[in-house]
């Protein structure tokens, strides 16, 4: 049976990678949500900021704000290649982004030369 995307709710900050505040439904068009959801990785209908990961939650794949950090051993790099040549500062449990498409190609490691560091409860890139 085919699935389709149901509905695509964004909401709040735009940036040039990622959309904050973004759901998604799945739908098969008959059957209860957890059946529509199995096979599919729901989360890979979305692209979630830095900060942010993505949760299945009643059929809706939202991005939801990473739980922080107390301090630089907290957080971690992922080299993201789904849209571009990207480096993303993450928490140590954060899941890493996944990705729909087949990425990108880059010359170096986004995040060479890079650490990640704990500032005000938040990982950033330095």
């Amino acid at each position: 049976m085919m699935q389709r995307v149901f509905g695509s709710v964004c909401f709040g900050v735009v940036t040039a990678l990622a959309v904050v505040g973004c759901a998604a439904e799945v739908d098969e068009g008959t059957g209860t949500s957890e059946e529509a959801l199995k096979g599919t990785n729901a989360c890979a209908l979305v692209r979630c900021a830095s900060g942010t990961h993505c949760e299945v939650q009643k059929r809706r794949a939202v991005c939801v704000a990473d739980p922080g950090c107390v301090t630089d051993a907290d957080c971690r790099l992922f080299s993201d290649y789904c849209t571009g040549c990207d480096c993303r500062a993450l928490t140590q449990s954060a899941p890493d982004p996944t990705c729909a498409g087949p990425g990108v190609r880059c010359f170096a490691d986004p995040c060479g030369n890079k650490v990640a560091a704990c500032v005000a409860g938040a990982c950033v890139i330095r």
